[in-house]
């Protein structure tokens, strides 16, 4: 009674709101009384608490305090609270703001479900809160239900928590409803201040971390003037943290300053270990008595991420490079400059032409020597980052020299492409540095080309969305001019000129071509996303699915493609539409009877225990990727792909901006080797925005921000001037690791040919072969499991380089496992 009271009240007071403050925010709980707090549930009985508390209160004088103690056998595994709004009616919001206090070190996880009075909330949206570590982080919640959530009967708001590692204490404050357009109110005066203490307490390692690179410095420095340059750095830096601790014990703060501060804070142990680098850079490359030079000079992988300014970093100081690659593979190295003193004007890298004792030649024109640009992160994204700045991406092969400023490190990207003609054999040549008035720096480098050849088609099937860029390139008329540029580009990184999403038919004038060149594996008829999704009106929704894809099926026949072709849907769907699921693939099976299914839907155990039988091919995130269920699944006919989206995150392989680049190789690569999936799926490649094509560098305007507030996650390659492709260095890693799979997939070749002679094998033979059955398998110490592996480049090159030599050696004449029919269904049909 009094809770129907309480909401007459509500609508009364509605009535009484003036005019003007009608698209005003909407304030769901300032936590102000008790009464709003005692609105909550606790969903895990008497573990946990919920109260209103003074402290850490954005707006008002109180926040709600929730904790729920560290988890144990026999409690419950997911604290949770929930709340039906007081308001229902959401259609005019299109964001939720929430204001979270996390006071703690430790890492906690929080989601939060939102849904209406019908549909389980496990159903609704869902958002995961990334929270901060002694700090507050405002969440500004994107408003995207689901189709069958009812926008103007929203009747839960769920948060809950899974297995906290330690008492777990939150202080949320402020939850509202923010209309398109709209600005968030700030915080209340005072609330940085409190905040700002919360994290000048966590400081008390900074001062220590200063000091022992403090002492590290002066132990590299062996002469009175590094000594003096040293303490001159290091004094600069705890200046640094002493002005910014006094700024943040101000009353004044603001939230944006404290922001600030905290960002140069955290910075500096950073700062201070690149300090460290560039002395024992400089100490090494002065080791190698190359003259009174300007120019500090190192080498890289294309395995590593060599950020431009604030962190440390490694590079190896030599006086000779080398590289390894088979015919038709492209390998990587990265060269970087750093001014000794003072800055560096028109810095460029260059390349002779290779040449062989034989008198064969791999010709200067196809070794790029490119500057790597730089993007700009400006905030921490949901998942563990070491650094929020400048990070290099993209690769810009269109600009020429660059000037490199005091104390920046400049990387340039050589790139060897060996052709499918290209004969075999030791090539050497020379690799050159140079700068504006600096006398050039000139090193050895020497390429061994593998007598063996990697496919012009990507080893591995892949469903990937690239969205057609009709209104980035000026209009349908001037895509049709580029978009061969972008499939050729495409092709050549071992992707297919795809779309998981498509509504309309495939570009049949590019499927045909890259047919006729060998080059396609895979395509997307159509996606049935809204097929047969919903129980009303399923037997009209999937017969209008099947007459849209009747068409392009019926020409993929036509082109003698249809074993290349699959079709996607139900997206990331629950057990709960299983059975809609299954009703669906039965239809399309009738209707498209040579056409692969495939489904990230979340059946785990990939059709063995759900009644859904009639998917061809299952594709879960790497996480759920289980080899002892895959091997029952395919036993019983059935396809176990994998992919990766904005999930999962550190400790597991992903691309995002900041992942570390070998990641992105492994996972292509050794992993792909190590687990055998049937294909990788990804969801978008081109997630721009309002990104307009980079036209200047290294540092450029390149914004990062993909989808929601991740660096990179659904877009791993840029466009340049007039719309060029240009690719990143995480790019070029997933084309390294899809090649070092190809390296694996050829040597299993080589084995099969060898072991099919049995008695006839001569004594060189089986020595050979016992070899090679102990280099083909991924080592533990590389990749134990999707969650642990090596981030070293030296244990990459370790296992490709011994597979590439026993092909080298084995004698097989052009190993092939793909064969002249290799589509969507991969080895073996």
């Amino acid at each position: 009674m009094e809770r129907r009271i309480l909401l007459v009240w509500v609508a009364v007071l509605a009535l009484l709101v003036p005019a003007e403050r009608a698209n005003a925010a909407e304030l769901l709980f300032g936590c102000e009384t008790d009464a709003e707090v005692s609105a909550w549930m606790l969903r895990s009985g008497g573990q946990d608490r919920l109260a209103r508390d003074p402290g850490y209160a954005t707006q008002g004088e109180f926040s709600m305090r929730f904790v729920t103690p560290a988890w144990k056998e026999g409690m419950a595994q997911w604290p949770a609270f929930e709340v039906e709004p007081p308001v229902s009616d959401w259609r005019g919001y299109d964001r939720l703001m929430v204001d979270i206090t996390h006071p703690s070190d430790d890492v906690h996880t929080l989601s939060l479900f939102i849904s209406d009075r019908k549909v389980p909330f496990r159903e609704g949206l869902r958002y995961r809160f990334d929270l901060a570590e002694r700090g507050y982080r405002r969440f500004i919640v994107p408003l995207n239900f689901p189709e069958k959530v009812n926008r103007g009967d929203i009747g839960i708001l769920h948060f809950f928590t899974q297995r906290p590692p330690s008492e777990m204490v939150l202080y949320i404050d402020n939850i509202t409803l923010l209309r398109p357009g709209e600005q968030p109110p700030e915080p209340r005066v005072g609330f940085a201040a409190q905040v700002a203490k919360l994290f000048l307490d966590s400081l008390g390692g900074l001062d220590a971390a200063l000091e022992q690179s403090r002492a590290s410095l002066l132990r590299i420095a062996d002469t009175p003037a590094l000594r003096q340059r040293a303490r001159e750095e290091m004094d600069a830096l705890a200046a640094c943290a002493r002005r910014a601790r006094e700024e943040a014990s101000s009353p004044t703060l603001t939230l944006a300053r404290l922001e600030t501060i905290r960002h140069e804070l955290e910075g500096l142990p950073g700062e201070a270990r690149r300090v460290e680098s560039i002395f024992r850079f400089r100490k090494a490359f002065e080791g190698l008595r190359l003259g009174d030079t300007p120019l500090l000079v190192g080498f890289a992988t294309s395995m590593e991420k060599l950020l431009p300014r604030r962190m440390p970093f490694e590079l190896s100081v030599a006086r000779r490079v080398e590289l390894a690659l088979a015919r038709n593979e492209r390998e990587s190295l990265q060269v970087a400059v750093m001014p000794r003193d003072g800055a560096l004007k028109g810095v460029r890298v260059s390349v002779t032409d290779l040449k062989s004792r034989s008198g064969a030649v791999l010709p200067a024109a196809r070794i790029n020597c490119d500057v790597v640009g730089y993007v700009e992160t400006k905030a921490r994204p949901p998942y563990e980052v070491s650094h929020v700045g400048w990070w290099p991406d993209p690769i810009l092969d269109f600009l020429g020299p660059v000037d490199v400023a005091s104390g920046d490190l400049q990387s340039f990207w050589v790139r060897v492409h060996a052709t499918k003609d290209q004969a075999p054999g030791l090539y050497e040549g020379t690799l050159q540095v140079a700068a504006e008035g600096v006398e050039p720096l000139s090193f050895p480098l020497a390429v061994r080309v593998y007598n063996f050849t990697l496919p012009v088609h990507t080893p591995l099937p892949t469903a990937i969305t690239f969205n057609e860029l009709k209104s980035q390139m000026g209009g349908a008329e001037r895509w049709a001019e580029m978009k061969h540029r972008w499939a050729d580009f495409l092709a050549d990184y071992y992707i297919d000129y795809d779309n998981l999403y498509r509504q309309g038919p495939p570009d049949w004038e590019i499927a045909k071509r890259l047919h006729d060149e060998g080059r396609l594996v895979a395509f997307n008829l159509g996606n049935v996303f809204n097929a047969g999704t919903k129980e009303d009106g399923f037997d009209e929704a999937i017969a209008a699915t099947i007459a849209r894809l009747r068409p392009a099926y019926e020409k993929a026949k036509e082109l003698g493609v249809l074993d290349h072709a699959y079709i996607y849907g139900f997206d990331e769907r629950p057990k709960e539409q299983f059975p809609l699921l299954e009703r669906s693939a039965r239809a399309l099976r009738q209707a498209f009877p040579e056409v692969l299914l495939m489904t990230t839907s979340y059946d785990h155990s990939y059709g063995l225990d759900s009644e859904v039988k009639t998917i061809d091919a299952w594709c879960p995130l790497t996480p759920r990727f289980d080899p002892e269920r895959v091997k029952r699944a395919r036993a019983a006919g059935k396809k176990v792909w994998w992919y990766i989206c904005c999930n999962p995150h550190r400790p597991y392989a992903n691309w995002f901006v900041e992942s570390d680049a070998i990641e992105a190789r492994l996972l292509m690569g050794a992993m792909t080797a190590k687990y055998r999936p049937d294909g990788f799926l990804y969801y978008a490649l081109a997630k721009w925005n309002n990104n307009k094509p980079i036209e200047t560098g290294p540092f450029t305007e390149w914004n990062p921000v993909s989808y929601v507030t991740y660096h990179g996650d659904g877009s791993i390659l840029c466009s340049g001037p007039g719309g060029k492709p240009v690719p990143t260095i995480r790019l070029e890693n997933y084309r390294d690791g899809m090649e070092d799979f190809a390296y694996a997939c050829i040597l299993e070749e080589c084995i099969r040919r060898y072991e099919a002679k049995g008695e006839r094998l001569t004594a060189r033979e089986r020595e050979w072969l016992a070899k090679a059955r102990e280099a083909l398998p991924v080592p533990e110490t590389l990749v134990n499991t999707v969650a642990e592996y090596s981030r070293d480049p030296k244990a990459v090159y370790a296992w490709r380089n011994r597979v590439g030599e026993m092909i080298d050696r084995s004698g097989v004449p052009d190993p092939n496992p793909w064969g002249k029919a290799f589509g969507v269904r991969g080895f073996g049909g």
